[in-house]
C-alpha cells in the first residue's frame, strides 16, 4: 500500500527562527519522518508549496488537485495534504467539489508548531495517513482529519483561534473517529456532488457583511465583480436601506444571501418585510440555504467559472445540501 503526502505549508511545518516567531521550515519528508510510522505503508512525500494558508490561492489549489490525481494514477491508494488551518475549511470544500477519485483525499494540519510543547502536527498527520490507507475511506471523497476526528468538508468550520479542538461540524455531525489506531466511521457514505474542474477559477465574487446601522456602506463600489455574497442578518436579511440600494443597483450578477449566525440555514418563506428573504427573492436574489458566506463564495465562483446561468445557480444552491 502506498500513500502520498503532499505538503503545502502551514503551522504543521513551521519552526522558530531568529525573529522569535515561526515560519515554514519543514518539508513533507521531514514531517513524515517525525511520526515514526511503524505500519507497513509506503509513503511518497512531496513538498508542493511552503505557504501560510492565508496566502493560498485558487491556482495553488488547482495545482494540488492536479498533483493529487497524478499520485493516484501512479499507484497511490490515498493522498494526504498538509496545510495551514486558517483556510483549511475553504480549501477542503473547494477540492471536494472536484475530487472524483474513489481513493480518499485527506486534509490535515496543526494548531501548534513543532517548536511548542504538546505540538499536534505529528499526531494529526499519523491519523490522516491511517484514514487515507483504510479501505472504509474509499468513495468518501475529500475528508478532513484533526484531533482524532474525521470531518466532511461541507460541514467543517474552524471555531477557535488557538484550541486543539478548533474544528467543529456545523449543520452536520462528525462522520468518524480514530482511536487506538482504528479508523471508525459512524456515518454512511455521503454522495459528494462532483463538478467539472475549470481551467481556472477566474471569477471575482465579493462577500458583503451586514452589521447594525452600517450594512449599506459596503455597497458603494461593486463594479468589476462577477457575483456577490451578502452575509445577512438572522435567517438571511438586510436592512431597509441596504435592500433599497441593492434594488436600485439593478445588478446583473448573481447575488446570494447567507446567514451570518454561524449555523442554521437561510429562510425562504417566513418573513415578508422589506429586506427579508421573501422580499429579496422577489427581486431576483438567491438564498444561500446551509452555505456560510465563505463556502457560498467558493461555490458561486466555481459555478460561474463553469458557465452556469443564474437559474442554474439558484437550483444548485437550493439542492447542494440535499444531495446525499
Amino acid at each position: 500500500m502506498k500513500i502520498s503526502v503532499l505538503g503545502i505549508g502551514g503551522t504543521i511545518c513551521m519552526l522558530k527562527d531568529s525573529s522569535g516567531g515561526v515560519n515554514p521550515k519543514l518539508d513533507a519528508k521531514m514531517l513524515v519522518e517525525s511520526i515514526g510510522l511503524s505500519e507497513d505503508i509506503k509513503i511518497e512525500a512531496k513538498t508542493i508549496l511552503s505557504l501560510p494558508s492565508p496566502s493560498l490561492n485558487y491556482d495553488n489549489l488547482l495545482e494540488v488537485l492536479k498533483t493529487a490525481k497524478e499520485e493516484i494514477k501512479n499507484g497511490s491508494t490515498g493522498v494526504v495534504v498538509t496545510q495551514g488551518t486558517d483556510t483549511l475549511e475553504e480549501s477542503a470544500f473547494l477540492l471536494s467539489l472536484f475530487w472524483d477519485e474513489a481513493a480518499p483525499l485527506v486534509i490535515t494540519g496543526a494548531m501548534k508548531n513543532p517548536s511548542e510543547i504538546g505540538a499536534d502536527g505529528a499526531s494529526n498527520l499519523y491519523q490522516a495517513i491511517l484514514v487515507a490507507s483504510n479501505t472504509n475511506s474509499l468513495n468518501r471523497g475529500v475528508l478532513c482529519v484533526f484531533n482524532h476526528t474525521i470531518y466532511q468538508p461541507r460541514f467543517i468550520h474552524k471555531s477557535n483561534s488557538f484550541s486543539l479542538e478548533t474544528f467543529v461540524s456545523i449543520n452536520g455531525g462528525n462522520i468518524g473517529y480514530i482511536y487506538e489506531k482504528d479508523v471508525i466511521y459512524i456515518s454512511p457514505i455521503y454522495k459528494n456532488k462532483i463538478y467539472k474542474t475549470p481551467n481556472s477559477l477566474n471569477k471575482n465574487v465579493a462577500i458583503i457583511p451586514t452589521c447594525l446601522d452600517g450594512d449599506s456602506m459596503f455597497l458603494n463600489n461593486l463594479s468589476g465583480f462577477d457575483g456577490l455574497v451578502i452575509d445577512g442578518f438572522g435567517a438571511g436579511h438586510v436592512s431597509f436601506i441596504a435592500a433599497r440600494k441593492l434594488k436600485e443597483l439593478n445588478l446583473k450578477i448573481p447575488c446570494i444571501i447567507t446567514t451570518r449566525t454561524g449555523s442554521g440555514m437561510s429562510a425562504y418563506k417566513t418573513y415578508a418585510y422589506e429586506g427579508s428573504e421573501m422580499d429579496m427573492q422577489k427581486n431576483g436574489f438567491i438564498m444561500g440555504s446551509f452555505f456560510d458566506s465563505l463556502k457560498a463564495r467558493l461555490f458561486l465562483t466555481m459555478l460561474l467559472s463553469n458557465g452556469f446561468s443564474n437559474n442554474e445557480i439558484k437550483k444548485e444552491f437550493e439542492n447542494y445540501y440535499k444531495y446525499f
